[in-house]
């Protein structure tokens, strides 16, 4: 045995002993008396050894508010109620300098940002008024002494002004009233040592011979600007007497010798020329990346070269991005792609200049594959242990107005954690439950302890391998690796299971590597991110953490969280469903695995749904003392609007009685162990059938979406081509248009015969609702891209464009076009309700009708105004450089549009190569016999989209940084672009983003929505229409959804007419129409409302209509809480808005996090109102015209 000399634990192998080492907290900083471990002590002395005299204290007006390792991050505050910018200003900017003097004085060189909380207000018509209240942050802002303060203090002035304006334009109709808080922010920056001159280039840029360093120790941004403006044929281009004689031509004020990068745009407008700035890679793998970019090119240019704090002129741009032997000779300054001839550069930029600058690293780059296909074989060796684990909180009341209209009331502390760990076996190898304060530090000291625990239990159970003699002559005569197919020579080894001894086959030694067992281990939470993330985050302590890496949504939000040897993933990620649905959907068997591991067979019956637990009643420790179940009115959830039901009360209450609970902690503890179970039931249920079925471990993936795209691609054995030419790619990109979500008639009644309502003097009319059953499925089952793209040549586009009109078959090569549409006006009365081509565009102000004008004015005199942005609008209007699928552009023609010019073509191999995978995913889902197998295939089918849209252009970075040297590596990066402290040793640091990967087929994302569009058309054009004609009128469209008023004597005996286009497996099996012929077919109609009468239709806008359908309502409000719109809103609500002109709000409570510390909250916000800029409206506030429509100009 071998025993810890710190804390006497014991461990049966060395290497478990020096793994507890690296945790184990017996080191003690003599500045600080913090306890460390081994492995974070040596970073914390960095940060902590300062002397104590260069230790920051409040200055001046400011107060100290935080800090982070030692002194490399610092926060400054004052509170003040300033009535304007100008003012704080005016009041403050001396104060300001003082402050940084100081701050430049004790740290040195400093990146610095400001932070205003902004307080608006607007009035509304009563004479009331509202609040709100924002941050604004600025610019990360390199300072290393007081020459550029002035510079500094104008472009925060600038950002703060453009950002207030920008707000204030977002119909909110809101007025600065007060800047209540100031903050400055500040990150120590540790140059580099020995001044300009001293950098050294890598060797890399070294060789192009492209770079200009200025021969100085400090001025590098003035004199490289020099040597860029005037160029002299010398060999010692660098000399900067060669370029003093021309300093005087420019205006270099306030530029001094550390220029930050801030100060370039005042410099250009001053001097009136144009300056790109790049930098290398922060990943260290020294590619170039755009750093700032001006898209107006003046005559005078510059490019420079951004390094460790030392600019260069970049004297060849070609030379300087060239990699390789590339024959382009143009580059595009944004994105860093190449051309052979500046014509298209010119086209390029055209579509690049309207993307945030980002360096293009495309397939075959590097290390970066040309096709997409199931590489990570890896990824089928399933982990041997996962850790299920929970957190619960006190809802402490608080009573602090954040806004006017935003209230919190109750603080989230932490008050207990549970975990089990499960095996292979699916067997309970550890578990703990605590209830306690010190709850995250308790709960990292038993992750780190359970570790060890883990190893020593694999390490008891590896089997060596155990050969029959056929598996021996099977490996002798082997000779192609069982891993990866290839031939095998000297690096043959045998690969076996480590926990079955099984053998596997023969492979090369990396591809046994690969197939080794899972190093980290898997915790998983229900909703780790929105939730137990922040807990995780919140409680971080960097004696007991390391390492950390985060897979972000956005500062705030956490995918997945990898932490020294685990890796925290969220099981809502894949099994979109509360735990308490999940579980009901497990039968008994699988719901009791792990319960009846811990708990008595009695105690079963008792345990099989999750319990409740009275939150918001549970504010204090004290209520775990009471003895007895509180009253059913104590679960009152503000979340849900209601208290649980009687029966559930009654079941808490035989649960109490049955354990025996000593008080509410007894029965909180019951509920925390029971909903850890159930947790490891149902994800470990979902395991088992994604590797039965598809030989992968969910363990491996962040969400559902990346599991069924690799499930895909591995049963399919496709090898799709990846777009490696810039241009084809943001082609795709401008031709992705998502979903048609529109109202085209805002309110319709219905005459139905079959209703209470019906009047026989009137015309008979029906509402029907039909929905689509998995149309993106339905569309990812088609004929899809595949590969072999490649541009058509201009002489061949009449050809194609003749093919594909003529062509009524399915065929290999598929095209798509950017072409010239028009619209002719004798289409626009047919066309009026669902016109085709839908484009993302802005609806200006002079576009809209009197009535929406009047509206307008409605919403200004209540302080609100009306938000412009680009929306997906179907319209009348003539295209231009439409990028439309071939499939799609052959139906508009063949409706009336005409083809006024084709720009480009991309042509490509296609075939239905998802199509076996979705008929896979759709028969067993027919087939299986329980729900919550029928639930997995379905959702293998609906995620499959998902990954198919993936915009990588949109992923962030954030960092973690457990100690100063981690933060300081941050700082130094020319992207650090905001950070806040968590607490001493913890930051939460955000870079921006300046390069991007272009690895995912997007194509296929652009496809799947063409052709979802194009299978609405069709049923619209080809079905519906034909049919009724002037009698079916189109209420309101939805991506997947159509709801219609029809004119006709008997619907229901017409639907059986498209019985070949519906499912009506969901009616009630007495209706006539019911049959399971078509049941969950993909791409067929099914009436959502299964045959009840709808009487009456609200549709105020997209996203916001109710349905009236005898005595009840379906009613949706995007944006409001889903508990507000099921008990508090009415369809009279609805009525109200659309006639009345009535602005509803509400009250809607929710959870919110700031800093990773979790509160409940209510806000007054405003439910709807009656403005829809999406369709020109009439002014009966009912009808509406398509923009476009020749009537709107008569």
């Amino acid at each position: 045995m071998f025993q810890c000399n710190k804390c006497g634990e014991k461990f049966s192998k060395h290497k478990n002993l020096l793994i507890h080492k690296t945790k184990c907290v017996k080191v003690s900083c003599k500045n600080c008396k913090q306890n460390f471990n081994r492995l974070s002590f040596l970073n914390h002395l960095s940060t902590c050894k300062q002397d104590q005299s260069l230790k920051l204290k409040d200055h001046a007006t400011f107060k100290l508010h935080k800090t982070g390792y030692g002194n490399t991050l610092a926060i400054y505050i004052k509170v003040n109620n300033w009535t304007s910018i100008e003012n704080m200003l005016r009041g403050e900017k001396e104060n300001i300098r003082s402050l940084l003097q100081y701050v430049i004085e004790k740290l040195g060189s400093i990146k610095v940002q400001s932070c205003l909380l902004l307080k608006f207000i607007k009035q509304k018509p009563d004479g009331d008024t509202d609040t709100t209240e924002i941050y604004k942050v600025s610019q990360m802002h390199r300072l290393t002494n007081m020459i550029n303060f002035e510079e500094l203090v104008k472009e925060w002035m600038e950002e703060v002004e453009l950002s207030i304006d920008q707000f204030t334009q977002r119909g909110s109709g809101w007025v600065l009233q007060t800047v209540k808080v100031l903050e400055i922010r500040i990150g120590k920056l540790k140059e580099h040592s020995g001044g300009c001159a001293s950098v050294k280039l890598p060797p890399s840029l070294k060789q192009k011979k492209s770079l200009i360093s200025p021969l100085c120790s400090k001025d590098c941004f003035k004199y490289s600007i020099l040597i860029a403006l005037h160029p002299i044929n010398t060999k010692t281009k660098g000399r900067i007497t060669l370029y003093k004689n021309f300093a005087h031509l420019y205006d270099f004020r306030n530029i001094d010798s550390n220029t930050p990068l801030s100060a370039i745009n005042t410099f250009e407008r001053r001097n009136n020329i144009s300056i790109n700035v790049y930098t290398l890679s922060p990943d260290e793998s020294e590619k170039v990346v755009p750093l700032k970019i001006n898209r107006s090119q003046q005559k005078k240019h510059a490019n420079l070269f951004f390094y460790k704090n030392h600019y260069y002129c970049i004297s060849n741009f070609h030379a300087f991005i060239k990699s390789g032997k590339s024959w382009e000779r143009f580059y595009c300054y944004a994105c860093l792609s190449g051309f052979r001839n500046s014509d298209r550069l010119k086209d390029h930029e055209r579509e690049c200049y309207q993307k945030a600058p980002q360096r293009a690293i495309l397939p075959g780059t590097g290390k970066i594959p040309t096709k997409c296909k199931f590489r990570r074989l890896d990824k089928t060796i399933a982990y041997p242990y996962v850790i299920y684990a929970d957190f619960e909180a006190l809802l402490v009341k608080s009573e602090k107005a954040l806004t006017k209209n935003t209230f919190e009331y109750q603080k989230h502390e932490a008050c207990s954690f549970g975990l089990v760990a499960v095996d292979w076996r699916d067997e309970i190898l550890f578990n703990k439950f605590y209830r306690g304060t010190n709850v995250c530090e308790k709960f990292f000291k038993t992750l780190f302890h359970l570790r060890i625990i883990l190893n020593q239990h694999l390490d008891r159970n590896r089997k060596p391998v155990s050969l029959t003699d056929f598996e021996r002559e099977a490996y002798a005569k082997a000779t192609d690796c069982y891993v990866c197919g290839k031939e095998l020579f000297a690096d043959k080894v045998l690969d076996h299971c480590h926990l079955t001894g099984k053998f596997r086959g023969a492979a090369h030694n990396q591809c046994n590597l690969m197939m080794r067992l899972p190093q980290k281990i898997p915790v998983v939470f229900h909703n780790l991110k929105g939730y137990d993330a922040h807990i995780i985050i919140s409680g971080l302590k960097t004696n007991l953490v390391s390492k950390i890496h985060v897979i972000p949504q956005n500062t705030e939000k956490y995918i997945a969280i990898i932490m020294d040897d685990f890796l925290f993933l969220d099981s809502l990620a894949f099994l979109l469903s509360s735990l308490d649905a999940l579980a009901n959907n497990l039968s008994d068997d699988e719901k009791t695995k792990f319960l009846k591991q811990m708990f008595p067979t009695d105690d079963l019956p008792f345990l099989f749904s999750k319990g409740r637990l009275p939150y918001e009643y549970m504010d204090s420790w004290e209520k775990f003392e009471e003895k007895s179940l509180p009253p059913r009115e104590a679960f009152y959830s503000s979340l849900s609007l209601k208290t649980i039901d009687t029966d559930t009360y009654k079941r808490l209450t035989s649960i109490w009685s049955h354990f025996n609970c000593k008080n509410l902690g007894d029965f909180h503890d019951i509920y925390l162990k029971v909903d850890v179970l159930l947790l490891a039931s149902v994800f470990q249920n979902f395991r088992a059938t994604s590797l039965e079925q598809f030989g992968l471990d969910p363990c491996h993936y962040f969400s559902t979406p990346g599991l069924t795209w690799d499930a895909s691609l591995k049963l399919t054995q496709t090898e799709l081509d990846l777009l490696t030419d810039i241009d084809m790619i943001l082609m795709f990109e401008s031709g992705i248009r998502g979903g048609i979500s529109c109202s085209m008639l805002r309110y319709c009644l219905a005459n139905n015969k079959f209703s209470e309502t019906f009047k026989e003097n009137e015309a008979e009319s029906f509402i029907t609702y039909l929905d689509v059953n998995n149309l993106y499925g339905y569309a990812l089952s088609d004929i899809l891209p595949c590969g072999k793209f490649e541009w058509v040549p201009e002489t061949q586009f009449e050809d194609v464009i003749s093919s594909i009109l003529e062509s009524n078959t399915t065929r290999e090569i598929g095209y798509v076009l950017e072409v010239d549409l028009d619209y002719p006006s004798t289409l626009h009365d047919l066309h009026n309700d669902y016109p085709l081509a839908p484009e993302k565009i802005t609806i200006d102000d002079d576009q809209l009708s009197s009535y929406q004008k009047e509206i307008v004015s409605i919403l200004e005199s209540a302080g609100m105004k009306r938000y412009k942005t680009q929306k997906l609008v179907p319209n009348l209007m003539n295209k231009r450089n439409y990028v439309v699928h071939e499939c799609n552009l052959k139906f508009y023609i063949e409706k009336g549009l005409i083809l006024k010019k084709v720009h480009r073509i991309i042509q490509f191999e296609q075939k239905a190569w998802l199509k076996t995978y979705i008929e896979m995913c759709t028969e067993n889902r027919k087939a299986a016999t329980s729900q919550f197998v029928k639930d997995f295939w379905k959702l293998m089918v609906n995620s499959l989209y998902g990954k198919s849209i993936e915009d990588k252009r949109k992923h962030s970075k954030v960092v973690v940084a457990t100690n100063g040297k981690q933060a300081q590596q941050q700082i130094r990066k020319p992207m650090f672009d905001q950070f806040y402290i968590l607490d001493n040793n913890i930051a939460i640091m955000k870079l921006r983003k300046f390069e991007v990967v272009f690895d995912k087929p997007i194509y296929l994302g652009f496809t799947v929505l063409d052709l979802s569009k194009l299978h609405m058309y069709k049923l619209h054009y080809d079905h519906f229409l034909p049919k009724y004609g002037s009698k079916l009128s189109l209420i309101y469209t939805d991506t997947d959804s159509f709801i219609y008023k029809i004119q006709t004597q008997d619907l229901y005996k017409d639907l059986k007419e498209f019985d070949y286009l519906m499912d009506f497996s969901d009616y009630p099996q007495e209706h006539f129409l019911y049959n399971m012929k078509n049941k969950k077919k993909l791409g067929y109609l099914k009436d959502e409302m299964n045959g009840q009468i709808i009487d009456e239709v609200i549709a105020i806008k997209a996203k916001l209509y109710a349905i009236k359908y005898g005595t009840n309502s379906k009613m949706t409000a995007k944006g409001v809480q889903k508990a507000i719109v099921k008990n508090v809103i009415s369809i009279e609500d609805y009525k109200d808005c659309l006639f009345e002109n009535v602005l509803s709000k509400h009250k809607n409570f929710r959870l919110q996090s700031r800093h990773h510390s979790i509160s409940s909250v209510e806000i007054n916000k405003l439910s709807f109102s009656p403005l829809d800029d999406k369709r020109y409206i009439l002014n009966d506030a009912v009808s509406t015209l398509a923009y476009g429509h020749y009537r709107i100009t008569e």
